[in-house]
């Protein structure tokens, strides 16, 4: 858990801006993403730690005795749902989860973003979306008017929504997929890969393919 440099700290050594501490729980791939989200300018988050799970207890100690402004926001850096699931229940309701977005994302006035919700670069959030708690709306994703996304869903880099949308809690919508508009997609369900979904898709079914069809779920998955 040593601190890291962060851009912000070269771009502004003097510290004239106040830059709020920020944690990202994972230490992989995803959190690097997740880090250069929180550099990039939109909001002053200073990056101080990766913690992975052997560093918790001392995550813990540490938000036990900080106060005010030296308390640090989580972030969950965990692409994958599982490991994001038990990153967020190991920690108390009190922590402060904050919300990234990217400088070069796209979010409407009037779009709601819940605690912990990540948008990366070049994503679109547009005019009355509601993206869940933990949900990640990845690179060059497009989430159309009135979409809902329940907390901890995935929408991959690419995936368009169309409007009216209701994605339910956990689910996963893959890499270049399609979802036409006013469609529900359950909790739990999994759109593959540039599947082009024109129906509605159950809770916990797995759909691929144009139209998107379902098939049997990986008993290992």
């Amino acid at each position: 858990m040593a601190p890291i440099e962060t851009a912000a700290q070269a771009a502004d050594p003097d510290r004239s801006v106040i830059r709020r501490p920020l944690v990202i729980l994972g230490a992989g791939e995803h959190a690097m993403v997740v880090a250069d989200a929180a550099r990039s300018g939109r909001d002053a988050w200073e990056v101080e730690e990766f913690a992975d799970e052997a560093a918790e207890t001392a995550l813990r100690e540490r938000i036990a005795a900080a106060h005010g402004a030296d308390r640090p926001a989580l972030v969950i850096g965990f692409g994958a749902r599982t490991t994001a699931l038990a990153a967020a229940a190991r920690f108390d309701e009190d922590v402060t989860w904050a919300t990234i977005v990217h400088d070069t994302a796209w979010v409407s006035p009037s779009a709601v973003l819940d605690p912990g919700a990540v948008v990366l670069a070049g994503a679109m959030v547009n005019a009355g979306a509601h993206v869940g708690r933990h949900a990640i709306v990845n690179t060059g994703a497009i989430i159309e008017h009135d979409v809902s996304l329940g907390a901890f869903v995935h929408v991959a880099p690419g995936a368009t929504l169309g409007g009216g949308t209701a994605v339910g809690d956990h689910a996963q919508i893959g890499l270049g997929a399609a979802v036409r508009d006013h469609v529900s997609i359950g909790a739990g369900a999994a759109v593959g890969m540039g599947a082009v979904v024109v129906a509605d898709v159950p809770a916990n079914a797995v759909v691929v393919g144009n139209p998107a069809r379902a098939i049997e779920r990986d008993a290992d998955a």
